[in-house]
This record gives structure tokens, sequence and C-alpha cells, in this order.
């Protein structure tokens, strides 16, 4: 066996061997290996150009309403979902549900939306642990800002995951992704009130992280200009106009990767 076979199956076994934490994004390493992950598993889908920072990221990631949640195994990060509040710019699927959207807002819910999940194993009934992982941070961070309702567009084949999970529902009709070479999307929905007394409701809610782990991080001015700089390199993505929706797409890798 060749020495980067070895090398790649002991950096396997220590990552089996290390206990998987979940978290947000706190540093800009911390957000450049997620940004760098949803890229990787946007390009093998054949979801995304190749991009000189490969890196994938737009304009609402810049704004204090977007937050990055992690999983991780030791220092590297397994996995990604990007929360992003209702804010200056919208929300990314509003570009594909400007109805549903409005709708919704008008019934007076303060929402966000999430987008950019990733997951760096191949093996499914890993993710769905580490999915239902990340959706119980998520509803405790969404419940911490004030947060009534979590939006999703997705495909249809990853909605079900979706449903059965995280206890979302469809509010949108079948529609065809431009920012995902026209793969299908379905528009979802969860209102965490709607669950009060479940067992669902229980599982996000019932054991609270500390306080301190829920602390939003400030991107400092530093962080913030160089994630702009790499938006203004990557041509295909610097423009607003151009990339309303480009982010909105739950991919991981392995067997639940979309067809191109």
């Amino acid at each position: 066996m060749s020495s980067l076979a070895i090398s790649l199956r002991e950096e396997k076994n220590s990552e089996l061997e290390t206990e998987m934490s979940f978290g947000l994004a706190r540093s800009r390493d911390d957000l450049s290996q997620a940004f760098r992950l949803v890229f990787e598993s946007y390009y093998r889908a054949g979801l995304s150009p190749e991009h000189p920072s490969r890196i994938r990221l737009t304009p609402h990631h810049l704004l204090p309403t977007t937050e990055v949640l992690l999983g991780r195994r030791g220092e590297r990060v397994t996995s990604t979902l990007t929360m992003y509040g209702d804010g200056y710019l919208g929300l990314p699927m509003q570009s594909m549900y400007p109805v549903e959207v409005g709708q919704l807002r008008d019934d007076g819910l303060k929402l966000a939306e999430i987008g950019c999940l990733a997951d760096r194993r191949e093996s499914q009934s890993r993710f769905i642990d580490t999915f239902a992982e990340l959706g119980r941070l998520l509803a405790m961070v969404a419940q911490s800002r004030g947060i009534d309702a979590i939006l999703a567009a997705t495909h249809p084949r990853h909605a079900r995951l979706y449903k059965r999970i995280m206890g979302f529902r469809q509010i949108g009709e079948l529609s065809d992704c431009p920012y995902a070479n026209g793969n299908p999307a379905v528009a979802l929905y969860l209102k965490f009130d709607e669950h009060r007394g479940t067992p669902l409701y229980e599982k996000y809610f019932g054991n609270p992280l500390p306080r301190q782990e829920l602390v939003p991080y400030r991107w400092d001015s530093e962080t913030r200009r160089y994630f702009r700089r790499v938006l203004e390199r990557d041509s295909k993505i610097s423009s607003f106009a151009g990339i309303q929706g480009y982010y909105n797409w739950a991919v991981v890798t392995g067997s639940l990767t979309p067809s191109p």
C-alpha cells in the first residue's frame, strides 16, 4: 500500500475516533473551511463553476443577519449549514418564491432561510445523524434571535429528509432553479410553534445549549474585507443581480448528491 493511501486511511480513522462537536463559526478559518466545503460539494455535483478562490459565498454572507453553523471533528469542519436572517438583501429564495415569502412576512413572522448545506462524508446514515444535530443547533440559534419560522428551497428528493428529520412542510410548487443547472426545487417551511407539545419540539428545545454557545459571532472589519475581496475576484458571483438565490441549495456528498 502506498504511503499516500496509508496517510489517508490514518486520517479517516483519526476522524472516526474524534468526537463530533457542533457550534457557530467563530473565526475566519472556520468560515473559510465551511465555504470551501460547500464549494467542493457543489463543484463535484456539477452545480458550480470553477472559482479562483475555491470557496462559495454570496453578498448575504457579508450581512450581520447571516450565521454559519458547523459540525466538526477536532479542528476539521466536516459539515456546515448557513442561516440567512431576513435583512437588507431579503432572503435568497425570494427570487424563486416571492409570493410565498411575501405572505409570510405579511403574517408578521420574523423569517430566516437555511442553505449551503454540505457534508464531507459519504455515509448517508452518518449524514442523517449530523443533519439532526445541525437542526437542533439551528432551532436554538433561531429561537435566541427571535426568529419565528425557517424557510428552505431544496431538491424534491431531499425534501423528504427535511420533512422527516426537521419537521418542514412544503409551501411552494415545483420550480426550476436557474442557479443549480436547472435542477428542480421546492419551497419548505418550518414554524417552531406549530410543533409545541410534540417529540420534535422536545428534541429541538428540551435540552438547551449553554447561553454562551449561542452568542452571535460578529465578523471583524478585516474578515469582512477579506471575504468581500473574494467576492469581487470571483467575477461570476460578484453581482447581486446575477446570484440571487444562487446559494440557496442543499448539497451533500455521496448518495444524497443531486444529479446534475
